[in-house]
Order: C-alpha cells, then structure tokens, then sequence
C-alpha cells in the first residue's frame, strides 16, 4: 500500500495501520487528526502538507518518538469545504479522543475557534491567519511560524525601503485565507507612507489577467502585493511577462505564493518574484531540511513534493504535535489534551523546540510558545527567485511595525 497524497475522503494513511499493529506489542494508541484540502481549491499547498503530516507521523512511529505510544495518524481530504472539515473534527473528538488537532483553512479555522475554546483542544494550523490567536476563543491556537499579516507588513516595510510612496496593489485569494491580511496592509501602508491603490481578488479560474494587469498600469500600480497560493500568481507572472509590464511591475507575495511550486509553474516569468517566509528551503542544510530529504528518499516521494515548502510546512506542525505529546507523556505520565497544552506553553526559554525547519531571531530558539505567544518562529525572510530557486536577501528579522499595530 502506498502513502499517495491523492484520494478520496475520509482515507485513512497507512501510518494508522502502523499504529494498530503497535498495539498487538501492548503500546498505547494515541490519535490525531489532519483535515485538509488534498484535493479542490488550494490543494497545490494541501496536498504537500498532508505529506509531510503522514511522513514525520511514519518517522515518529519507526524511531519511537513517544516512547510507549503509538501514533494513529488519520489524514482525510475535506475538500477546502468548512462544513466538513467541521464534521471531521467533530467525529475526531467523539471517537478518537484526539489529544491535538492539526487544521489548515482558515474559514474552516474561524468557523471552528468558538468549538475549539470549549473543548480545550490545542490546534496547530496550516493557516496562517493572525484573528486565530486573537480573542475571542484564541487560546488554543498554535501557529507556527509567523503571520500572514506579519509577511505581508513586513514586504511593505521592504517596499518602502526600496520606494517611499510606491503606489502597491493587493491581489488576494478569493477567500478568508486571502483577505486575512488586507487590513493590516492598509494600516501599515498609511503608516509607511505608500499607497494601496486597488485590492482585487483573483482565483485558480482566472487564466487571463490580461484585464486587471492593464487596470494596474493604469493606475500607475509599481508592485504587486499577493496573498494567494502559487497557481493564480504563477499565471499573473506570466501575463505580466507577456504583456511587457515585468520591467515596470513588481511581484511579492506571503507564504503560500511561493516556493518550488511557482519556480514550476511560471518558469522564466517568476525570476525576480520576492517572497515572505519563515522556511529553510529544501536545498539549506538546516537539520529539519536535512530530515525532509532523508524522508522523502525513504518513503519515495517524488522530487516535487520532497522540494516544496508545504511538505516542510506539514512536518513542522507534526513535529510539533508529536513533542507535545513526549513532553506530555515525559511529564505527566498520559497524553490528553490537557496535558498536552501544557507540554506546548512549555516550550521556551531553556525548553524550546528546535527541529531545524523554521528560521529565528533568537539564537538556539526555533518554536517558543508560552500562554500567550501563540506564534512559535520568531522570525522570517524575504527571498528571490533566481535563477530556478529561491535565495535569501535578507537575514530573519522580524516586523517592528507589525507588532506596533498588534499591541
């Protein structure tokens, strides 16, 4: 049987059968739960998630991270559906016990924070949607790296440097995921003194931007702002070059716009594109990157998936969820979703978690929570596609303006 990233719903990945024969050796079974879209809208980044979920899982089995536990990693597909993602979660808790929940959109995440808060369960996103560590129902959202919100100012803070009243546009998924960040990008580019001249929103089915590229040029737009995941922008890049507006016009874009996705799909039309990130890329020889290769080769993943962001993004957040439950386990003597966050809000300082996958500020601290810093990474980078892979131009830093907006 193999660990394919396609199929239908309510799959089950093999790492669960793992997990059942560990039982047979008398080892406790502890459940957790991935919901996301490994197929349907933003599956290009669902689909590698989900991968790294079910490879760091099968890792953790094979090399015993919970010492006495086995983990029952069920990884389902709700299609970017927040109705389903509800009923999966749902079902999780009911029957799975779930300790932990590993979610991704953020609508679904939004729909879910008031049920969260009441149940006590510590969730670790995909999304990364600042509203879900702020009140209400907050408390027990973890993000793992840094915001949407935060790559988002942080590109203007770039622009601003390299322009000061730079006329910018936003081009956002059609979605909560997209307009996350819109209104801090308003706040921090009134306080940056650019301007936002136009907000659009543009999905997978816009294949011609031909229409809204003009609409830029017309208003004199220098560079484009994009929240989205890597196909709409791959196809914006290419009008651009197209149309003759690249030497005029410039791309940035938060997390998911980017990666070895873009470099794939918009070839020589994204060299130059500028991105926002927490990740060590694929070809860095951080230990978490190092890792992922190692994984990837052992349970036959192919180049692209090995090489995307996401498959690092998924095997942070399940690395994460399964030093929760060690600590748990090392501490308290049982995993619960009691204990469990109190093995997450304990990792700082001398206790911080340090897999080798995000950057940071802070010398020997990957992933510092406490009570109340719910993000862990602190820290990103603004990077460039040349040349068929993205390179860092900046150190990690983090945003000061962000955090005056978020006081």
């Amino acid at each position: 049987m193999g660990l394919g990233i396609g199929g239908k719903t309510m799959r089950k990945s093999i790492v669960g059968l793992l997990a059942a024969l560990g039982l047979a050796l008398g080892q406790q079974q502890v459940n957790l739960l991935w919901s996301g879209a490994i197929t349907g809208p933003t599956s290009e980044a669902g689909a590698p998630y989900a991968a790294g979920v079910e490879d760091y899982c099968r890792y953790a089995n094979e090399r015993g991270l919970v010492p006495g536990v086995r983990l029952n990693c069920v990884v389902r597909d709700d299609r970017y559906d927040n109705a389903t993602t509800r009923r999966f979660f749902e079902e999780a808790v009911d029957r799975l016990r779930i300790p932990l929940f590993l979610s991704y959109a953020t609508g679904a995440n939004e729909l879910l924070k008031p049920l969260v808060q009441e149940l006590k369960i510590p969730t670790i996103p995909a999304s990364m949607h600042v509203g879900l560590i702020r009140p209400p129902n907050h408390e027990y959202f973890f993000i793992p790296t840094s915001t949407y919100s935060e790559q988002v100012v942080a590109i203007l803070e770039y622009i601003a440097q390299q322009r000061r009243g730079a006329r910018v546009a936003l081009v956002v998924h059609p979605s909560p995921f997209g307009r996350a960040p819109v209104e801090d990008a308003r706040r921090a580019a009134q306080q940056l003194g650019l301007q936002i001249v136009d907000v659009q929103e543009v999905g997978a089915g816009n294949l011609d931007n031909t229409a809204l590229l003009r609409r830029f040029e017309g208003a004199g737009v220098e560079f484009v702002v994009h929240q989205n995941v890597a196909g709409p922008v791959a196809n914006i890049l290419r009008d651009t070059r197209r149309l003759g507006l690249h030497t005029r016009m410039r791309h940035l874009g938060a997390h998911y716009t980017g990666g070895s996705d873009l470099i794939a799909l918009a070839g020589e039309a994204a060299e130059g594109f500028l991105w926002a990130t927490s990740f060590y890329m694929a070809h860095e020889e951080a230990a978490g990157i190092r890792l992922q290769r190692e994984l990837g080769a052992r349970y036959g993943r192919p180049a692209a998936v090995v090489e995307n962001v996401n498959y690092t993004n998924g095997m942070l957040a399940t690395a994460i969820a399964v030093e929760a439950m060690r600590r748990a386990q090392q501490r308290f003597r049982r995993i619960t979703n009691e204990t469990v966050y109190q093995a997450i809000i304990g990792m700082n300082g001398p206790n911080a978690f340090n897999p080798g996958f995000a950057v940071s500020t802070k010398a020997g601290i990957e992933i510092d929570f406490t009570r109340t810093e719910l993000t862990g990474a602190e820290g990103l980078r603004i990077l460039e596609a040349r040349g068929g892979r993205f390179v860092p131009v900046t150190e990690p830093f983090t945003s000061a303006l962000f955090r005056r907006l978020h006081r």
